[in-house]
């Protein structure tokens, strides 16, 4: 069977997990095309037939292996093989809510013959190996019979691994999985992503989705960027955050803005929820380049060329760094965590060196773990980087990462020409990772797919083989170069969400191996595995029957439930303390449209609002008033557009989409929301959710509200009329 039949296939069957039925009636005798690809998988011999999954399903741990926490991966928080299965049983149900999962530790020697039972256990004896070799904890093999399925891992998360292989299977094949054997491992240890929190404020909870959305496609690692600065561009007062918050009083000056940081609890929380689902946090605290948020603290620090920069001569610099550092250590559940160390003053060549050499011991010492840094280029002829530092190259104009391999570092490879991203805007770096170059343009002459030994475009003898023990795999970066108010945190998921898969899959299996992922596979498999990814919600779906979300129509009542009119069911309730309508709802994601009629009273007010953003009546600069999103405090003004300052009734329709956000008023276009980047006329457009929440309030006075899923053709219609009314 074609990828595409099979994709057409599963799109049917599929619908059964979204209508909350089960469709067993679908065959599928082919491995679908899964995300990562597998390294292989043996069809049963003559097999005609599949798994198909039942109504009632026995997961039975080994009680041997219950309780093992085997792995040899970067975490420090291993999850027991027990808790993985937890995870796996509530994504199951999740996925397939008519199936019901009994989670049993056992004898997995001497299972029940019927077809209700996946078992998991864990052996010493596969030789689960990465591409240079050396053995991992993070592979594992399926049977995959007509009554049952036995999973067998080298280590408690290859067995989760293998329960994403089995759920993206059973999702594209409408509940089934064929007849065979998985034999499957990564080639790089190292499969991962980065994203800039220092510069863009991200909840706790975005993040913790992130990292729960990037497991389903078997990422190992998300590298989080914990402080940073804006380009100060001789501003000592630019925007600069440290999103940590400690708990000594003496390091209280590190962050002022207490809303803006995670506290103890919090980000050991983040942690271990990401090691819940396999992958391992990377804290990085960067100095002593991009360390303005310190230099603002102390200013005594800052090198007098650029305030971003610490002056390592200076006798307190070091022992400031080291106190932050001290802080948090115990903090941090991973072996090894990144200080950062790039782009700094290469007249101090020799201190950088001497302190990046310094900070490794420190670290060592205060904490066992490791450290690695950014590449850069330091011109000494006398001192140089240990070779126990990891080193994370991302440029060719700061290091030679295939010199660096030779020369016996471990490199990581962040090969901006590949894997950077700039949010919203940049003259370097696209917004989207380069799909066109990952799948066909490895080289400029010969072309290829991409994989983590690609360091080189244009010369592949400058790049290591996939078998160098010193190449450990590769991160992709999401930088916020123009600050918190170039995009939304969700937006960083739009740019991140078809990036993280591709280049995690061709970590976890390389471009030369014969079963890789192709890219027509890819497309096919990742709308649907997109949008099943378990465990979290960023595109902000919200289940309905038809178009039509919701509807809501005064006039109101103030003591019962207001009927939803969409024919969903989401009934709100009207608040009489402050006259607001109070809907099941949170958010609705792209794309939709949405129309809101209200009685408007010619002063700023809240229209609707919701966990992720606002919509009403804001004064703009100059105290005219127009239509305005709000977003983590920020406000962003429908600039060109303005309301009348007296009363007056509006009929408000908002389009969104991942491009960008456009309101209508009164069936005339008033605009899109536009972001001015960095101050300048360069204007990029918002793409905001639909807030759902809460409905009206204050002194305006909302009469009816209608919420479509897509892009809907309002020309000409009233409210009523396009609610059916």
């Amino acid at each position: 069977m074609s990828p595409s039949k099979i994709i057409k296939q599963a799109a049917y069957c599929c619908l059964a997990i979204f209508a909350s039925a089960l469709v067993l009636p679908c065959v599928a005798l082919n491995l679908p095309p899964l995300v990562p690809a597998v390294h292989s998988f043996t069809a049963s011999s003559g097999a005609s037939a599949a798994f198909r999954l039942s109504k009632d399903i026995q997961l039975i741990v080994d009680r041997q292996d219950a309780q093992s926490t085997r792995d040899n991966g970067l975490t420090l928080i291993p999850p027991t093989l027990l808790s993985f299965a937890q995870t796996f049983k509530a994504d199951l149900e999740t996925l397939f809510p008519h199936t019901s999962v009994t989670l049993a530790v056992g004898d997995n020697t001497a299972l029940p013959v019927h077809s209700d039972v996946i078992a998991i256990s864990l052996s010493d004896h596969l030789n689960a190996t990465h591409a240079d070799g050396t053995t991992t904890t993070e592979g594992y093999e399926m049977q995959v019979a007509p009554t049952g399925i036995r999973i067998t891992a080298s280590g408690s998360k290859g067995a989760f691994w293998a329960t994403r292989t089995l759920l993206q299977g059973l999702v594209l094949a409408g509940g089934q999985f064929p007849l065979g054997t998985v034999v499957d491992q990564p080639d790089w240890e190292t499969r991962g992503f980065m994203l800039d929190v220092g510069r863009q404020w991200y909840p706790i909870t975005f993040l913790r989705d992130l990292c729960t959305y990037a497991s389903w496609f078997k990422v190992s690692e998300f590298h989080v960027h914990l402080s940073d600065n804006v380009s100060p561009r001789g501003n000592p007062n630019a925007y600069a955050r440290f999103r940590l918050r400690p708990e000594d009083p003496a390091l209280a000056g590190l962050t002022p803005h207490l809303n803006e940081t995670y506290s103890r609890a919090e980000f050991e929380e983040f942690q271990a929820h990401c090691a819940a689902r396999g992958v391992t946090v990377i804290p990085e605290l960067e100095s002593p380049g991009h360390a303005l948020v310190i230099t603002q603290w102390k200013p005594e620090l800052a090198l007098s060329s650029d305030p971003s920069l610490i002056n390592l001569t200076v006798p307190n610099a070091i022992p400031t760094i080291k106190a932050i550092w001290k802080e948090f250590l115990p903090w941090f559940h991973s072996k090894q965590v990144s200080i950062g160390a790039d782009e700094y003053n290469s007249s101090l060549a020799d201190d950088y060196n001497n302190f990046v050499n310094d900070m490794s011991d420190f670290i060592g010492q205060e904490s066992g773990k490791s450290i690695r840094i950014w590449g850069t280029r330091e011109p000494s002829n006398t001192t140089s980087v240990s070779k126990n530092i990891t080193i994370q190259h991302w440029d060719f104009g700061d290091d030679d990462p295939f010199e660096l391999i030779r020369s016996g570092y471990n490199v990581i490879n962040s090969e901006d020409s590949f894997q950077y991203i700039v949010m919203k805007q940049s003259g370097s770096f696209p917004q989207q990772l380069n799909q066109t170059r990952l799948w066909g343009e490895a080289n400029v002459d010969s072309g290829g797919l991409w994989d983590p030994h690609v360091f080189d475009r244009g010369n592949a003898s400058n790049n290591p083989s996939i078998s160098d023990p010193h190449l450990k795999g590769s991160i992709m970066a999401a930088w916020n170069d123009h600050g918190p108010t170039a995009s939304t945190f969700l937006e960083a998921f739009y740019a991140l969400k078809e990036g993280i898969p591709v280049v995690a899959s061709a970590g976890w299996q390389a471009a030369s191996r014969p079963n890789h992922l192709t890219h027509a596979q890819f497309l096919e498999a990742f709308p649907g595995l997109e949008a099943s990814a378990p465990g979290q919600n960023l595109d902000r779906r919200v289940p309905s029957k038809g178009a039509l979300v919701l509807a809501y129509s005064a006039p109101f009542s103030k003591s019962d439930a207001v009927p939803d009119r969409s024919g969903n069911g989401y009934d709100a309730r009207f608040d009489s303390a402050d006259g607001t309508l109070r809907t099941p709802l949170a958010s609705k994601g792209h794309n939709y449209t949405l129309l809101l009629r209200a009685r408007l009273d010619g002063s700023p007010g809240t229209l609707l609002s919701g966990p992720d953003d606002s919509f009403g009546v804001a004064a703009r600069p100059d105290g005219a008033l127009t239509l305005a999103y709000t977003s983590s405090n920020i406000t962003y003004f429908l600039s060109n557009y303005t309301l009348s300052p007296g009363r007056e009734a509006v009929e408000i329709v908002l389009t969104g989409t991942e491009g960008g956000t456009s309101a209508f008023v009164n069936s005339t276009h008033a605009g899109d929301f536009l972001v001015a980047i960095d101050g300048t006329n360069v204007l990029e457009p918002m793409a905001f959710v639909a807030p759902l929440q809460t409905i009206g309030g204050g002194n305006s006075e909302v009469e009816a509200l209608a919420l479509w899923d897509g892009i809907q053709n309002t020309n000409g219609l009233s409210s009523r009329e396009m609610m059916g009314m």
